[in-house]
């Protein structure tokens, strides 16, 4: 029987509109339909403004949210993340949301290229406590390997419980690159019965992406948030991304999971 992988989609982008980058609306949740019936299962959504910047009005977001449930069956993952100089409180607003089923975590701080990434320790507490009230399951976003460490000691302090997800970021400038004997290091942490996934930041084709699937990743995760080139050539839209990489787990003798399948390996 082939191992089914989750395929979950960033579709936006941090720069704004140019590059075909969905900002408004429509223009997202009409690409994130259309990666639904090219077999995404997950979407990672940031709450954003009419010009692609963080925001704490979450009329666009709600609306976007709206559009694209009443179109097809997919996870909602609501962002926290992101560089900017919103609040802990203020970041964790999209999870809110009562389609929310899971959340980005981020674990820790980090040089972000020239900027930091900040994620206190106290704001992740108080991100998970918020998480919690609302039922909605964090994503744990381990960007270097320190992370990992500090994502078992909450584990340890019994704020987090398993089995969970976690969701291993790499290549962001300054960040953890991906090395075979990164990755075996970090999926040797992983407590029993959990999972894991992989996004690269900045990828070109989608051969770490495979890669990852080969050793043992249950999620992968395209979209303009991550890259929009693949192969030499610059994606049109999230869709094209989408089927490119269903394609080359397919060839490599994986299956595609289902809405419904992800649920039962994401939130069960």
């Amino acid at each position: 029987m082939k191992r089914k992988i989750i395929i979950a989609l960033a579709p936006t982008g941090g720069w704004g509109k140019t590059e075909n980058n969905p900002v408004d609306p429509q223009a997202i949740a009409e690409d994130v339909i259309r990666c639904v019936r090219s077999g995404a299962s997950v979407v990672h959504l940031h709450a954003r403004d009419e010009e692609g910047r963080l925001t704490t009005d979450l009329s666009a977001f709600n609306k976007t949210v709206q559009i694209i449930k009443e179109s097809c069956d997919i996870i909602l993952e609501a962002s926290t993340g992101g560089l900017s100089s919103l609040t802990a409180a203020e970041r964790v607003l999209p999870a809110g949301h009562a389609q929310a089923q899971m959340g980005s975590l981020n674990i820790g701080s980090l040089n972000f290229g020239d900027e930091v990434y900040q994620n206190s320790l106290k704001d992740v507490r108080f991100w998970i406590k918020t998480m919690a009230e609302r039922k909605v399951k964090p994503s744990l976003e381990i960007f270097d390997t320190g992370h990992m460490e500090a994502a078992l000691h909450l584990i340890s302090e019994g704020l987090i419980a398993t089995p969970c997800y976690f969701s291993f970021i790499f290549d962001v400038k300054w960040g953890m690159p991906y090395h075979s004997s990164i990755l075996e290091y970090l999926k040797a942490q992983v407590p029993q019965d959990s999972r894991w996934g992989a996004l690269m930041i900045g990828s070109t084709d989608f051969s770490k992406h495979i890669d990852a699937a080969h050793s043992g990743a249950n999620l992968l995760r395209v979209g303009f948030e991550d890259s929009y080139r693949y192969h030499g050539s610059i994606a049109k839209n999230n869709d094209e991304l989408v089927r490119s990489l269903r394609c080359e787990l397919e060839a490599a003798g994986f299956a595609i999971a289902t809405a419904p399948e992800a649920r039962a390996l994401l939130l069960d």
